[in-house]
């Protein structure tokens, strides 16, 4: 199973012919693990720069908010640098567990949302289970991003490293354009390309024509996402 993982990365042509006629949704657990595991060594080696940045943003929610009154501010401020800079106990054990379990619900709705895209484009009838197998390594480049970024977010004291266009820094945090462009990811879009690999065996098409599929998904769900966040962005500012 590890050369499996690393001959996703390497030889993916190779790996998602054996992985679609070989293996069924049970095999999806180890690169899951894999993935889960790093995210949260990740989270405890970040876990200072993580509570700075989360308390950052509760002072800015709770400041800027003209309904609750100075006193009530102090008194929720100071409860809740307790919970965020809490390193044990219930609330450092939800973060963690947090920050695992947001992986396989990522990978759970992409394959959903791929598989009703490929079933009605690409014609077939890929069960949920076959799509989700694919998904799971499809996704391992996020356990290179894991590995490659965070020892870089630990030494420079800052988790946003950016490996796409969102390096031009181009409008506002939390603005529409500035969050689309983030989004053009390197490692993103190397997911979708595996993701695009294993669906030309998936669905016995070519992976130019699997990759148009999603990258055309992948391009609308960052345009809705981002539309989304610069909408509860402006309702909270």
């Amino acid at each position: 199973m590890i050369a499996t993982i690393i001959n996703t990365l390497t030889a993916p042509a190779e790996t998602f012919d054996t992985i679609v006629k070989d293996y069924n949704w049970k095999n999806a657990m180890m690169p899951l693990s894999l993935i889960m595991g790093l995210a949260i060594l990740a989270g405890i080696i970040l876990s200072d720069q993580i509570a700075d940045l989360q308390w950052e943003q509760i002072q800015e929610s709770i400041n800027n908010n003209a309904n609750i009154s100075e006193e009530q501010k102090q008194e929720i401020l100071g409860s809740q640098y307790d919970r965020v800079y809490s390193k044990s106990g219930t609330s450092a054990v939800f973060t963690y567990v947090t920050m695992a379990l947001s992986w396989p619900i990522r990978i759970v709705f992409w394959s959903l949302f791929t598989m009703l895209v490929g079933n009605l484009f690409l014609g077939g009838g890929a069960s949920f289970g076959r799509v989700f197998l694919v998904a799971s390594f499809a996704y391992l480049p996020s356990a290179l991003e894991l590995i490659i970024k965070t020892p870089i977010q630990y030494v420079t004291e800052n988790l946003m490293i950016y490996t796409g266009l969102g390096v031009l820094g181009i409008g506002e945090q939390g603005e529409f354009l500035n969050t689309f462009l983030a989004g053009i990811d390197l490692f993103a879009f190397w997911r979708v390309y595996l993701m695009a690999v294993g669906f030309s065996f998936l669905y016995n098409k070519s992976t130019n024509s699997t990759l148009t599929v999603l990258s055309g998904l992948w391009i609308f769900g960052l345009i809705v996402f981002a539309g989304m966040g610069a909408f509860f962005a402006g309702m909270a500012g």
